[in-house]
């Protein structure tokens, strides 16, 4: 008699969650494989299961009258992410029904020939290869006799599904299931370099490029090579291991034919190892091979040997070039960029031979010759024909000259441009023309010889030089203009996304010829045409951080806290970590090829990358397109090789290797995606998609990419009940892609400048991907209830105001920025143990310090900071020299409350509402309840960042220490804000509440409705 399947396995149970549909089809296939029963027996020996199968099953659903196979007509390199996104349509053979992609006119303005992928879909009649049986039984018996119980029941079943419609608070649930996987990874070792290096859209790869056309998901790769990795292995041989052929470099995933050869996993050839990879010379005895570290790591650094250098290697070269204009003067900056470089001038990458120099600029170009007693100050009043007054004496030795560049910080560069080091100290220099573009090039030739890195900082739009080389620029935003622009669908703000002129990209590839690289920071609160000046950093491999967003010159606190974050971004971007001369290299199994790459980079050749300096904090994305079948492979590999010089003036080489399976099932293809990786690609491709076309066809084409890879999914998961059901591994693809939508990037109908625009893309192509996910949906935390910091931290929220209750307080971390969002019935404990305060009029938010004068400033809640802005030392008629002393008077000292004493009230109401009491959470060794947590321990150094106070109870400490949790392992710091229920600026909090509808975009639920019925037109 035949075993038949037990009842639970042939009526699927329901589930409350996915977590708990997930544990119990763990349990059922650990069910199955203790009793060791065959496939056939299981599922398909008797008539009798076959009958009792439910309806909707997918399988029962396959006919050969209706079920669709894709075909594309176009070639291989048209097939997968063409850079001109060519517009694709559907067309299906006359006599099939239904037409799955027509799709109706919609809110976003949508047709249905917009997308990133150029392809033509035709449904017909297929084979088994195209997933449609011929005779039902016969199909099923012969697919299913050669699976194993688990893979029958996956195949037929498919409960790894997602009904998103039905799904709530879907985010916490996915954050939730990620940090339980962190807490238990898996026992198995994991040879495949970390996914925050290297990681895939698919983590299985088509076999096909017709099958990868099916799935109809992006083939890239996420890649982060110079991240931080201070336990990677160091291998010091004289010989480094190389394939002959393709010259990939050894690793874990090579075929070792013998103790002597090894086959290459790239391109399959069989190579000789050297003698002094198998011998060690010095002890006179064979090595065991798989002890070797390039066998059992797959990211690892080789020292180069003198083969890898074409000149001795570069002393580290640091010139600063910064404005001085009357807007300079008004921000007062240049006082903590002198306090920023004279605190890391001691901890700044580079051996005995690195050099530092400083140029300034207004509509004059200001020398600094520090090889005399005394700096010397030389001006430069042609600018149409630059050249170097002293170019042996502009650059000094860092160590040799160590007494004299302090000097120079601490008592001529504060009080620049003021002129009381350098004549009549009551003359003040007020420039108002800005001649960077003859800047750069004076900087360019100053240190064009060898190579080395200039850091730029600007405040305002360049408005001095040579008038036919396009170095000055025009006004080119109008403010009034911003929303029409906005909303208008043609291409009216394509051309404000792209450079004016071509001078600053020229530049750029010059200094990258040279082995020089240009980081720009912005700090201007008006027009500055980032979108032209960023290429000087763009194609010079740099990096672009912008702070006019932050800065308010006309409100002290802000202005301060603007300057305070810049400095401390200053000090970790002179500090971090950085390689000179690199290039940078990746190669990929025949038959994969690269397609383009996204990041500040230039192009040597089809695949060699130039990086003057590279810098932890890039990544780069790469499309790739599937050339050839892959039918013949079980693997394809990826691996990156960047060559460069570390701050020791050696040569190395960053290698890492990633290894991925090649399958020919389209479920398992769809069900092994990433969704991180493939919204971060999207992202890119928007981005390159908007400058080239227009941020509405972005925008139709990131929606297009949901609406095309959902109904995929449907063709070989055919549900059982109605709803919007996608794989569980990509259930967060549309929140993420309605995250974007609603982004300052591509957003629509809503006011953007646009450098804040053109900033938000610029992050978008070069954010590492583990910043970029909260950069793109950003989290929200309740923070009003008791929480561990360290161990247990707040689950965040989804995005939506209907998770704000009126007696709470949130934080919302966008990277960026950070909020503290405070509700009107808030405990008055809370109040007291957090602000300092009593009421809850009485916390100071940012709106009531933007509409505030200096003297009338409440300083409890204003940043905690014992430095001043330079406004004391140059004159502002908005800023007195009385007002900023008595302001940096308040703010030395936070008032702290009165011992650790319980509170008037021993509850209050935590995030589910219901009454908790008042105590500490926190445990010893021995697990019993302590007050001495280890952040309670630890003495905690007030930032300049959070303006809160720091008082004396277990609350404000408990939410320090989140805080500086959420922000310490970041390269660079967020904007602090607090803001009250009934604030000015509560929009600046409720426009990231992208669950919501606003008055341009779809709510998610709407979102998902309408996601819906085009997949079903």
């Amino acid at each position: 008699m035949a075993n038949h399947p037990p009842p639970s396995m042939i009526y699927p149970k329901t589930f409350s969650s996915v977590d708990d549909q997930h544990q119990f089809h763990q349990q059922q296939r650990q069910s199955s494989q203790q009793q060791q029963i065959s496939p056939m027996s299981q599922s398909y020996s008797h008539s009798g299961t076959m009958n009792s199968l439910p309806e909707s099953s997918d399988m029962m659903n396959l006919t050969a009258n209706h079920h669709l196979q894709y075909q594309s007509q176009a070639s291989p390199q048209q097939q997968h992410f063409s850079p001109n996104y060519q517009n694709y349509s559907s067309q299906f053979s006359s006599h099939q029904q239904p037409q799955l992609l027509t799709r109706p006119a919609m809110p976003f303005t949508q047709t249905s020939n917009q997308n990133f992928y150029s392809n033509q879909f035709h449904s017909q009649a297929s084979s088994v290869g195209g997933y449609q049986q011929k005779n039902s039984m016969d199909h099923l018996t012969q697919k299913m006799s050669s699976m194993s119980v688990n893979q029958g029941w996956n195949n037929l079943w498919r409960m790894e599904h997602v009904n998103l419609l039905a799904e709530k608070d879907i985010y916490s649930k996915a954050y939730q299931h990620e940090q339980q996987q962190r807490k238990n990874p898996p026992q198995t070792k994991n040879l495949n370099c970390d996914k925050d290096v290297m990681r895939c859209t698919l983590n299985k790869i088509p076999e096909s490029a017709s099958l990868l056309q099916k799935s109809r998901l992006p083939l890239g790769i996420i890649l982060h090579p110079f991240t931080s990795m201070p336990n990677i292995p160091v291998v010091q041989d004289s010989v480094i291991v190389r394939c002959r052929t393709c010259r990939t470099y050894i690793n874990p995933f090579v075929r070792l034919i013998d103790q002597r050869r090894w086959q290459c996993n790239l391109c399959h050839r069989i190579n000789e190892a050297p003698e002094e990879f198998i011998y060690d010379y010095r002890t006179r005895k064979p090595i065991d091979i798989m002890t070797r570290p390039e066998l059992n790591h797959c990211s690892i650094e080789f020292v180069a040997s003198v083969e890898y250098m074409v000149r001795p290697p570069q002393p580290a070269i640091y010139l600063f070039v910064f404005e001085c204009t009357a807007s300079a003067i008004q921000l007062g900056y240049i006082k903590h960029l002198s306090a920023a470089i004279l605190e890391s001038i001691d901890r700044m990458p580079g051996d005995s031979r690195s050099l530092i120099g400083f140029i300034a600029f207004d509509s004059k170009l200001h020398f600094f010759n520090l090889n005399e007693d005394r700096p010397v100050h030389m001006i430069m009043p042609d600018i149409h024909d630059v050249f170097l007054p002293h170019s042996d004496a502009l650059l000094v030795n860092i160590h040799t000259c160590r007494e004299k560049i302090v000097y120079f910080l601490e008592n001529v560069l504060p009080k620049f441009p003021c002129e009381s080091s350098l004549g009549d100290p009551t003359k003040l220099a007020a420039d108002h023309q800005s001649a960077l573009g003859p800047a750069l090039q004076v900087a360019f030739k100053l240190i064009s010889s060898t190579g080395g890195r200039i850091t730029l900082v600007q405040t305002s739009l360049p408005t001095a030089g040579n008038l036919s080389q396009g170095c000055v620029l025009q006004n080119r935003e109008d403010p009034n203009s911003r929303t029409i622009n906005s909303q208008s669908s043609n291409n009216a703000l394509t051309p404000l996304l792209n450079p004016a002129t071509d001078f600053f990209k020229k530049l750029a590839l010059e200094c990258s010829e040279h082995q020089v690289t240009v980081d720009l920071f912005n700090l201007s609160s008006s027009f500055s045409d980032l979108a032209t000046i960023a290429a000087i950093s763009k194609y010079s491999g740099g990096s672009i951080k912008y702070y006019g967003s932050g800065g308010n010159p006309s409100s002290p606190p802000s202005l301060c806290a603007m300057l305070n974050r810049f400095k401390e971004d200053l000090k970790h971007y002179l500090t971090r970590e950085i390689g000179f001369e690199a290039v940078m290299r990746v190669r990929s199994t025949r038959g994969v090829s690269i397609h383009t790459f996204h990041g500040n980079l230039f192009f040597r050749s089809s695949d060699l990358i130039a990086l003057p300096i590279t810098n932890p904090d890039s990544a780069f994305g790469i499309q790739l397109t599937i050339s050839e079948d892959l039918k013949d492979f079980n693997q394809v590999c990826l691996q990156s090789a960047l060559l460069y010089t570390n701050s020791n003036g050696e040569r190395r080489i960053r290698v890492h290797t990633l290894s991925l399976p090649v399958i020919s099932d389209l479920a398992e293809i769809m069900d092994s995606a990433d969704q991180e990786a493939i919204i971060s690609l999207l992202a890119k491709m928007a981005v390159d998609r908007s400058c080239q076309s227009s941020i509405q066809d972005a925008r139709e084409a990131l929606i297009n990419s949901n609406i095309d890879f959902i109904n995929s999914y449907r063709l070989i998961n055919s549900p059982s009940s109605p709803g919007l059901f996608i794989s569980h591994q990509t259930r967060l693809l549309p929140l993420y892609t309605l995250a974007l939508l609603k982004h300052t990037s591509f957003r629509m109908g809503i006011s953007t400048r646009i450098d804040e625009r053109v900033y938000a893309m610029e992050q978008m192509k070069t954010m590492p991907n583990k910043y970029l996910m909260l950069y793109i949906y950003p989290n929200l935390y309740p923070i009003h209830y008791e929480f561990d910091p360290l161990e247990s931290p707040p689950t965040p929220l989804q995005l939506s105001f209907a998770n704000i209750d009126r007696d709470g307080v949130y934080l919302l971390d966008t990277y960026d920025h950070l909020f503290i969002y405070v509700c009107k019935s808030v405990n008055p404990n809370f109040l007291r143990d957090v602000f300092d305060v009593t009421h809850f009029s009485q916390i100071q938010d940012d709106g009531d310090q933007n509409t505030t004068t200096v003297s009338n400033t409440p300083p409890a809640m204003m940043m905690i900071n014992n430095q001043r802005p330079s406004h004391a030392m140059f004159p502002n008629p908005n800023i007195s020299s009385q007002s900023m002393n008595g302001y940096a008077e308040d703010l030395s000292n936070s008032k702290p409350t009165v011992g650790d004493g319980p509170r008037d009230n021993p509850n209050w109401n935590d995030l589910n509402g219901k009454l908790s009491e008042n105590g500490t959470i926190y445990r010893n060794q021995n697990g019993s309840l302590d007050d001495t947590n280890a952040f309670t321990q630890k003495s905690y150094q007030q930032s300049s960042i959070i303006k809160l106070p720091q008082l004396e109870n277990l609350t404000s400490k408990r939410i320090h220490a989140f805080i500086k949790k959420l922000i310490d392992d970041r390269p660079f710091k967020p904007c602090f804000h607090i803001l009250r229920e009934d604030s000015r600026l509560r929009y600046t909090f409720l426009q990231y509440m992208y669950d919501d509808r606003n008055e341009s975009a779809f709510s998610y639920y709407e979102f998902l409705q309408h996601l819906l019925q085009n997949i079903e037109k």
